[in-house]
């Protein structure tokens, strides 16, 4: 498992943040937030998930009921 920084973003300033061990970033996202999330477009509060061992940053929206 990798090591991931998750964070819950409001515009570019983040609220939370969280360390998550996981496969994947989406699955570190989903473990850190307790929430479906899915590829970030222009939503306004999202989640940012870095890669601690090589600092890559990834970007989710968190996935609204019925979407």
């Amino acid at each position: 498992m990798k090591s991931y920084i998750v964070e819950i973003m409001s515009g570019g300033s983040a609220t939370s943040h969280q360390i998550a061990a996981a496969e994947t970033p989406l699955q570190a996202a989903r473990a850190a937030t307790g929430r479906d999330v899915w590829d970030r477009r222009e939503e306004t509060t999202w989640v940012r998930v870095t890669d601690e061992a090589d600092g890559v940053v990834y970007s989710f929206a968190f996935r609204m009921p019925g979407t």
